[in-house]
C-alpha cells in the first residue's frame, strides 16, 4: 500500500492506496441522484486505489488543430468550445496525473483559495488545480466533481511523492 505525500512539505495527502494496473474507463454521466443525493458521475477509481492517467489532463487548454474535432477536454467532460476562434479546445495539461477517489483525500486537502470555480453540482476542474495541501498550501491536485463529468481527484505528478506504508 502507498500514500501520496506533498512534495513541498512531506505531509500525507491520501488514505492508503493500492495502484491499479491501468486507469479504468471513466463512467458515463447519469442524471439520476446518487444514494447520497449528489449528482456527480460514479467515481473513476474505487476507494482505496489509484491509477496513472497517461493522457494530458486539465488546464491549460489549446486549440485543436482540426476545427471539426470535438472530444472531451477534461476527464469525462464534454468538449470545450474555443472562445477565441472556430473549433474546440484540448487539454495541454500534465501527463501522468495520479487519479484517486475524492473520498480518499477529504481529510488531507483544502480548496485552492486562488480559484473561485463554480459548477452546477461541484467543481468542474476547468480552471486548473483547485486543491492544495492541507498543511502547507502547495497546489497539488484538481478535483473533478461536477455532475457532467468525472468524479475523481487528479494529483499533479511533480507535486506529490508515492510513499510506501
Amino acid at each position: 500500500m502507498n500514500v501520496l505525500t506533498c512534495a513541498a512539505c512531506g505531509s500525507r495527502l491520501t488514505e492508503p492506496l493500492r495502484l491499479l494496473a491501468e486507469l479504468p474507463p471513466r463512467p458515463e454521466y447519469d442524471p439520476r441522484k446518487n444514494p447520497d443525493g449528489s449528482r456527480h458521475a460514479p467515481p473513476t477509481v474505487p476507494r482505496g486505489t489509484y491509477a496513472v492517467d497517461p493522457e494530458p489532463c486539465g488546464a491549460p487548454y489549446v486549440p485543436h488543430p482540426d476545427p471539426d474535432w470535438c472530444d472531451a477536454a477534461n476527464p469525462g467532460n464534454s468538449c470545450l468550445g474555443d472562445p477565441d476562434g472556430p473549433g474546440f479546445l484540448m487539454s495541454a495539461g500534465p501527463r501522468g496525473t495520479l487519479v484517486t477517489h475524492p473520498e480518499d483525500t477529504r481529510a488531507h486537502l483544502s480548496g485552492n483559495p486562488a480559484l473561485q470555480e463554480i459548477g452546477c453540482c461541484g467543481p468542474p476542474g476547468r480552471e486548473g488545480p483547485n486543491e492544495v495541501c492541507g498543511e502547507c498550501g502547495a497546489v497539488v491536485a484538481t478535483l473533478y466533481a461536477d455532475c457532467s463529468g468525472a468524479y475523481e481527484t487528479d494529483f499533479l505528478p511533480d507535486a506529490v511523492h508515492v510513499t510506501a506504508v
